[in-house]
């Protein structure tokens, strides 16, 4: 059996929270014997093999494409000059929404979300045309379509009809392995945390409204983690002129790990998330966490966490007091959440699918 694994669409070595889907799949997967089963890893040339994190028991030939960064040359290399280096294959996977139409093989991707259906504000015409066009063609050609949720399963199926009968559910999961500590400089105060990428979709603004008002005291910090995308200057200009919010910019895996152990509750208000990590890697350790009820969140957080309209300042300033108030029987329903969304039966339903001979 051979399978191929498309990860031309990674441009640098700072993954999204897609890649650490995909990469915490196969940290799984290396739990498993495998046998009769060889990969090809398809990526931009600069990308280090070692990051992408195949299991050290699998048999992997990594073939590099130019570097296309990110946008418009990747994608019409993935339909145009890709095909020149895609060698014979049984299966061919995308992590994400990439994936080469004609290719002679079994094609599975893995939608995370229909943002530009369920959040246009957040497209201009252009970009919203263009992925309605591009994701329906994508399901149309794929034999399966994986999502990460509950609730991106239902979106997909009523949003492209032609995905019905084709999803399965291989939610988000946590690291098999911690990251080792390396510790972060962030003061003496108590903290909250946001782990996540700096862009408006994140709800970051309000977040931080919604801190400010709670934090009247000055007894707490807003501790934010992560890479700017687009649109983040206003969000970066907020930072910078809100007393107790520090951010620290995008992280190594180890002084995340350092955060979390360390946070007194994890945030993620969210506008629009297809499953939403960073609340789950909070409960990893034991942390509450304070989300929007809105999109997969509620489905990751269960009652181990407070959940509130993600555009009412009023309720996003009583969510903080509400977290810490409600902290010890919050973290009572952590052991459940985390039970639900267990590694190995995701990691088994995503072999199965991609037809990887495995054995426990």
């Amino acid at each position: 059996m051979i399978i191929a694994l498309n990860f031309i669409a990674l441009p640098d070595e700072r993954g999204s929270g897609a890649f650490h889907y995909i990469h915490n799949l196969l940290a799984v997967m290396g739990e498993y014997t495998l046998s009769d089963t060889h990969f090809i890893v398809y990526k931009q040339k600069h990308i280090h093999a070692e990051y992408i994190g195949m299991p050290a028991n699998a048999d992997v030939e990594f073939i590099d494409v130019p570097t296309l960064g990110r946008g418009i040359k990747r994608i019409l290399f993935e339909q145009t000059l890709f095909y020149r280096y895609i060698k014979p294959c049984d299966v061919f996977y995308s992590y994400c929404t990439s994936l080469p139409l004609f290719v002679r093989a079994k094609r599975i991707f893995t939608l995370h979300d229909v943002y530009y259906l369920t959040n246009p504000e957040r497209y201009n015409w252009l970009q919203r045309t263009y992925l309605t066009l591009v994701t329906r063609l994508y399901v149309r050609r794929a034999h399966e379509v994986l999502t990460v949720s509950q609730y991106s399963y239902r979106q997909i199926e009523h949003y492209i009809p032609a995905a019905k009968n084709k999803i399965k559910i291989t939610y988000n999961i946590l690291p098999a392995r911690e990251a080792d500590e390396i510790p972060v400089e962030v003061g003496d105060k108590p903290y909250f945390l946001f782990v996540g990428s700096i862009q408006p979709s994140k709800n970051i603004i309000q977040m931080i409204d919604g801190f400010t008002r709670f934090n009247k005291a000055g007894n707490y910090q807003l501790v934010i983690a992560g890479k700017p995308l687009h649109n983040f200057e206003p969000i970066l200009k907020k930072m910078e002129e809100t007393p107790n919010v520090r951010y620290l910019g995008y992280l190594q895996d180890g002084q995340i790990t350092y955060l979390y152990k360390q946070a007194t509750a994890v945030v993620l208000l969210s506008l629009c998330e297809g499953f939403g990590i960073p609340p789950m890697e909070g409960f990893r350790y034991g942390k509450p966490a304070l989300v929007a009820d809105a999109t997969s969140l509620p489905e990751v957080v269960g009652e181990a966490g407070i959940k509130v309209d993600p555009y009412d300042i009023n309720a996003i300033e009583d969510g903080f007091r509400k977290v810490l108030n409600e902290k010890d029987t919050l973290c009572k329903h952590i052991p459940t959440q985390l039970q639900f969304f267990d590694p190995k039966q995701s990691c088994e339903v995503w072999m199965n699918s991609l037809e990887i001979q495995y054995a426990p």
